[in-house]
């Protein structure tokens, strides 16, 4: 009987082991330390590029999905292709994109209405994935509502991803017009210098499981 007893308290154990594991690698991604986002403008004298100093991402994943027998950068890549991720928010300060030109900072955070519009946010909404121009690439054609200053427009967003290692990096850009937005182009010195009304919005992100999901793995 005490021989029973045992047996039957370790299969429990087991089990509830079992369960507690398969919910710590059910599928979870966070964006990675590294990731960058940037805007290139130019003015009427000089090229300018401005940096986001951080970003907020928040995810929508259907855990389902994610690949039980993949770690690392695999299973992110069967993940983005299996649609586990089924939305997407990047929330960008206004007052967190630095030029290293105080001038041209001030006058951009104006134009942007910042006090009324801290944040400049981009939802995916959905994505098409297909294999990239280059080998091991995957080309994803992503679509999103892009809210600046007050306006929301929907975008187009083409993005390359591929596999590092245990990450997958997305780099893409996109040309917009401050116009579409209702912006007006900052200008400088008396209206002599002016911006440009075309910006391209670029970003270099790296995606990775979480990190209790990593523990996870390397415990196995």
């Amino acid at each position: 009987m005490q021989r029973s007893n045992r047996f039957a308290v370790l299969a429990v154990v087991a089990l509830a082991a079992t369960v507690s594991f398969s919910q710590v690698l059910a599928g979870s991604v966070e964006l990675q330390s590294g990731s960058k986002l940037w805007l290139d403008g130019k003015s009427s004298i000089h090229e300018f590029k401005s940096t986001a100093s951080s970003l907020k991402t928040t995810f929508g994943q259907n855990e389902a999905v994610w690949p039980a027998n993949a770690t690392g950068g695999e299973a992110i890549e069967r993940f983005l292709r299996a649609k586990g991720i089924t939305s997407m928010e990047v929330v960008v300060g206004v007052t967190g994109l630095h030029s290293g030109k105080a001038g041209l900072d001030k006058n951009m955070y104006k134009a942007l209405l910042a006090p009324k519009y801290p944040e400049i946010r981009f939802r995916m909404a959905s994505y098409e994935i297909a294999d990239g121009a280059k080998p091991g690439e995957m080309a994803i054609d992503a679509t999103g509502a892009l809210s600046v200053a007050g306006v929301e427009r929907e975008i187009r967003m083409p993005v390359a991803a591929v596999r590092e290692g245990e990450t997958v990096r997305l780099r893409g850009s996109t040309p917009l017009l401050m116009s579409e937005y209702g912006i007006k182009p900052p200008t400088m010195m008396m209206g002599t210098l002016r911006t440009a009304d075309k910006i391209v919005v670029s970003f270099d992100l790296l995606i990775g499981a979480k990190a209790s999901m990593v523990g996870a793995s390397s415990a196995r």
